[in-house]
Protein backbone atom coordinates (compact mmCIF):
# COMPACT_ATOMS: atom_id res chain seq x y z
CA UNK A 1 0.00 0.00 0.00
CA UNK A 2 2.50 2.57 0.84
CA UNK A 3 4.78 2.41 -2.07
CA UNK A 4 1.17 3.20 -3.91
CA UNK A 5 0.67 5.93 -2.14
CA UNK A 6 3.99 7.47 -2.24
CA UNK A 7 4.57 6.95 -6.10
CA UNK A 8 1.20 9.01 -6.28
CA UNK A 9 2.45 11.81 -4.16
CA UNK A 10 5.63 11.97 -6.11
CA UNK A 11 3.58 11.58 -9.28
CA UNK A 12 1.36 14.40 -7.90
CA UNK A 13 3.99 16.69 -7.08
CA UNK A 14 5.88 16.36 -10.46
CA UNK A 15 2.84 16.89 -12.69
CA UNK A 16 1.64 19.95 -10.65
CA UNK A 17 4.91 21.83 -8.51
CA UNK A 18 7.59 20.69 -10.51
CA UNK A 19 6.39 20.25 -13.71
CA UNK A 20 4.50 23.63 -14.78
CA UNK A 21 8.38 25.77 -14.12
CA UNK A 22 10.09 22.94 -16.08
CA UNK A 23 7.91 23.09 -19.10
CA UNK A 24 8.03 27.15 -18.97
CA UNK A 25 11.75 26.77 -18.98
CA UNK A 26 12.17 24.56 -21.75
CA UNK A 27 9.59 26.62 -23.88
CA UNK A 28 11.03 29.53 -23.01
CA UNK A 29 14.95 28.34 -24.41
CA UNK A 30 13.43 26.58 -27.26
CA UNK A 31 11.77 30.41 -27.88
CA UNK A 32 14.91 31.71 -27.74
CA UNK A 33 17.20 29.29 -29.80
CA UNK A 34 14.11 29.75 -32.49
CA UNK A 35 15.05 33.34 -32.40
CA UNK A 36 18.85 32.93 -33.27
CA UNK A 37 18.00 30.32 -35.67
CA UNK A 38 18.59 33.38 -38.36
CA UNK A 39 21.44 35.03 -36.94
CA UNK A 40 25.40 34.16 -37.20
CA UNK A 41 25.85 30.49 -37.58
CA UNK A 42 29.09 31.03 -35.16
CA UNK A 43 27.33 32.08 -32.05
CA UNK A 44 24.34 29.53 -32.70
CA UNK A 45 26.90 27.10 -32.24
CA UNK A 46 28.28 28.50 -29.41
CA UNK A 47 24.75 29.26 -27.48
CA UNK A 48 23.99 25.43 -28.76
CA UNK A 49 27.15 24.42 -27.13
CA UNK A 50 26.69 25.95 -24.05
CA UNK A 51 23.40 24.53 -23.45
CA UNK A 52 24.41 20.99 -24.42
CA UNK A 53 26.69 20.95 -21.74
CA UNK A 54 25.14 22.92 -19.11
CA UNK A 55 23.30 20.14 -17.71
CA UNK A 56 24.33 17.19 -18.99
CA UNK A 57 20.68 15.70 -20.21
CA UNK A 58 19.09 17.98 -18.11
CA UNK A 59 15.90 20.43 -19.01
CA UNK A 60 18.64 23.30 -20.74
CA UNK A 61 20.35 19.78 -22.70
CA UNK A 62 16.60 18.54 -23.79
CA UNK A 63 15.08 22.01 -24.69
CA UNK A 64 18.25 22.25 -26.94
CA UNK A 65 17.66 18.89 -28.28
CA UNK A 66 14.13 20.04 -29.17
CA UNK A 67 14.94 22.85 -30.82
CA UNK A 68 17.28 21.10 -33.03
CA UNK A 69 15.02 18.16 -34.04
CA UNK A 70 12.72 21.07 -35.12
CA UNK A 71 15.72 23.15 -36.93
CA UNK A 72 15.66 19.93 -38.92
CA UNK A 73 12.34 18.76 -39.44
CA UNK A 74 12.04 22.23 -41.17
CA UNK A 75 15.06 21.43 -43.45
CA UNK A 76 17.78 23.11 -41.13
CA UNK A 77 19.97 20.29 -40.32
CA UNK A 78 23.47 22.56 -39.22
CA UNK A 79 21.73 22.71 -35.27
CA UNK A 80 21.18 18.98 -34.72
CA UNK A 81 24.66 18.26 -36.08
CA UNK A 82 26.46 20.95 -33.33
CA UNK A 83 23.94 19.13 -30.95
CA UNK A 84 25.65 15.62 -31.44
CA UNK A 85 29.25 16.96 -32.04
CA UNK A 86 29.21 18.67 -28.55
CA UNK A 87 27.81 15.47 -27.22
CA UNK A 88 31.01 14.40 -26.72
CA UNK A 89 32.96 16.63 -25.49
CA UNK A 90 32.44 16.15 -22.00
CA UNK A 91 32.95 12.37 -22.21
CA UNK A 92 35.64 12.55 -24.10
CA UNK A 93 37.27 15.48 -21.58
CA UNK A 94 36.80 13.22 -18.56
CA UNK A 95 38.87 10.36 -19.49
CA UNK A 96 41.44 12.65 -21.19
CA UNK A 97 41.74 14.23 -17.49
CA UNK A 98 41.88 11.48 -15.77
CA UNK A 99 44.30 10.04 -17.58
CA UNK A 100 47.28 12.68 -17.80
CA UNK A 101 46.22 13.65 -14.20
CA UNK A 102 46.13 10.58 -12.40
CA UNK A 103 47.06 11.96 -9.14
CA UNK A 104 44.10 14.54 -9.16
CA UNK A 105 41.39 12.37 -9.49
CA UNK A 106 39.70 9.95 -6.83
CA UNK A 107 39.49 6.34 -7.78
CA UNK A 108 35.94 6.15 -8.77
CA UNK A 109 36.37 9.39 -10.66
CA UNK A 110 39.17 7.28 -12.61
CA UNK A 111 36.81 3.97 -12.97
CA UNK A 112 33.91 6.81 -14.37
CA UNK A 113 36.88 8.24 -16.55
CA UNK A 114 37.68 5.02 -18.11
CA UNK A 115 34.24 4.41 -19.34
CA UNK A 116 32.78 8.27 -20.50
CA UNK A 117 35.12 7.84 -23.76
CA UNK A 118 33.04 4.93 -25.02
CA UNK A 119 29.86 6.50 -24.21
CA UNK A 120 30.97 9.76 -26.15
CA UNK A 121 31.50 7.78 -28.90
CA UNK A 122 27.88 6.97 -28.34
CA UNK A 123 26.40 10.66 -27.94
CA UNK A 124 25.85 10.14 -24.49
CA UNK A 125 26.27 12.90 -21.88
CA UNK A 126 25.25 11.50 -18.93
CA UNK A 127 28.10 9.68 -18.39
CA UNK A 128 29.81 12.38 -17.17
CA UNK A 129 27.29 13.41 -14.53
CA UNK A 130 28.38 11.54 -11.72
CA UNK A 131 32.09 13.40 -12.55
CA UNK A 132 31.09 16.30 -11.81
CA UNK A 133 28.49 15.65 -8.70
CA UNK A 134 31.66 16.56 -6.48
CA UNK A 135 32.73 19.95 -7.96
CA UNK A 136 29.55 20.57 -10.17
CA UNK A 137 30.51 24.21 -10.77
CA UNK A 138 34.00 23.78 -11.86
CA UNK A 139 33.32 20.60 -13.76
CA UNK A 140 30.03 22.16 -16.04
CA UNK A 141 32.35 25.06 -16.42
CA UNK A 142 34.95 23.36 -18.23
CA UNK A 143 32.85 21.36 -20.10
CA UNK A 144 30.82 24.19 -21.32
CA UNK A 145 34.28 26.12 -21.87
CA UNK A 146 35.15 23.14 -24.71
CA UNK A 147 31.73 22.85 -25.58
CA UNK A 148 31.49 26.26 -26.72
CA UNK A 149 34.51 26.44 -29.09
CA UNK A 150 33.29 23.00 -30.55
CA UNK A 151 29.69 24.46 -31.52
CA UNK A 152 31.32 27.30 -32.65
CA UNK A 153 33.39 25.32 -35.00
CA UNK A 154 30.94 22.76 -36.40
CA UNK A 155 28.31 26.44 -36.80
CA UNK A 156 31.32 27.63 -38.88
CA UNK A 157 31.57 24.71 -41.29
CA UNK A 158 28.15 24.96 -41.99
CA UNK A 159 27.86 21.26 -41.77
CA UNK A 160 24.61 19.24 -41.40
CA UNK A 161 23.36 16.61 -40.31
CA UNK A 162 19.67 14.95 -41.61
CA UNK A 163 19.50 11.91 -39.20
CA UNK A 164 18.21 12.13 -35.18
CA UNK A 165 21.02 9.95 -33.67
CA UNK A 166 24.00 10.93 -32.06
CA UNK A 167 27.66 9.61 -31.64
CA UNK A 168 30.41 8.34 -34.29
CA UNK A 169 27.76 6.97 -36.17
CA UNK A 170 26.44 10.59 -37.45
CA UNK A 171 29.72 10.26 -39.48
CA UNK A 172 27.60 8.54 -42.66
CA UNK A 173 25.09 11.34 -42.81
CA UNK A 174 26.72 14.59 -42.26
CA UNK A 175 26.38 16.79 -45.52
CA UNK A 176 28.52 19.73 -45.83
CA UNK A 177 30.39 21.43 -48.71
CA UNK A 178 33.65 19.68 -47.56
CA UNK A 179 32.96 16.36 -49.23
CA UNK A 180 32.21 13.51 -46.78
CA UNK A 181 35.59 13.15 -45.32
CA UNK A 182 36.39 17.00 -45.36
CA UNK A 183 32.81 17.36 -43.37
CA UNK A 184 33.51 14.05 -40.67
CA UNK A 185 36.89 15.46 -40.18
CA UNK A 186 35.69 18.87 -39.11
CA UNK A 187 32.99 17.73 -37.23
CA UNK A 188 34.77 14.63 -35.13
CA UNK A 189 38.11 17.24 -34.60
CA UNK A 190 35.74 20.02 -33.46
CA UNK A 191 34.89 17.35 -30.74
CA UNK A 192 38.72 16.48 -30.01
CA UNK A 193 39.61 20.13 -29.81
CA UNK A 194 36.74 20.63 -27.47
CA UNK A 195 37.47 18.49 -25.29
CA UNK A 196 41.33 19.32 -25.26
CA UNK A 197 40.04 22.70 -23.92
CA UNK A 198 38.00 20.88 -21.03
CA UNK A 199 40.48 18.87 -20.21
CA UNK A 200 42.74 21.54 -19.82
CA UNK A 201 40.41 23.23 -17.41
CA UNK A 202 39.38 20.25 -15.65
CA UNK A 203 42.91 19.45 -14.51
CA UNK A 204 43.72 23.33 -14.02
CA UNK A 205 40.36 23.45 -11.69
CA UNK A 206 40.92 20.40 -9.83
CA UNK A 207 45.02 21.52 -8.95
CA UNK A 208 43.65 24.56 -7.90
CA UNK A 209 40.70 22.88 -5.43
CA UNK A 210 43.24 20.50 -4.44
CA UNK A 211 46.25 23.12 -3.34
CA UNK A 212 43.48 25.74 -1.58
CA UNK A 213 42.41 22.26 0.57
CA UNK A 214 46.26 22.00 1.43
CA UNK A 215 46.54 24.96 2.34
Amino acid sequence: MWPVVGSAVVGALMLFVAGPPVAALNTGLVDFLNGMSGANAVLLGVIIGAMTSFDLGGPVNKACYAFCVGAMANGNFAPYCIFASVKMVSAFSCTAACYLGKDLFTDDEKEIGDQTWLLGLAGITEGAIPFAMAHPVQVIGSFIAGSVVCGGIVGWAGIGLSVPGAGIFSLIALSGNFGAVGNGLIWFVAAVIGAAISTVCLIATRKHLLAKQAA
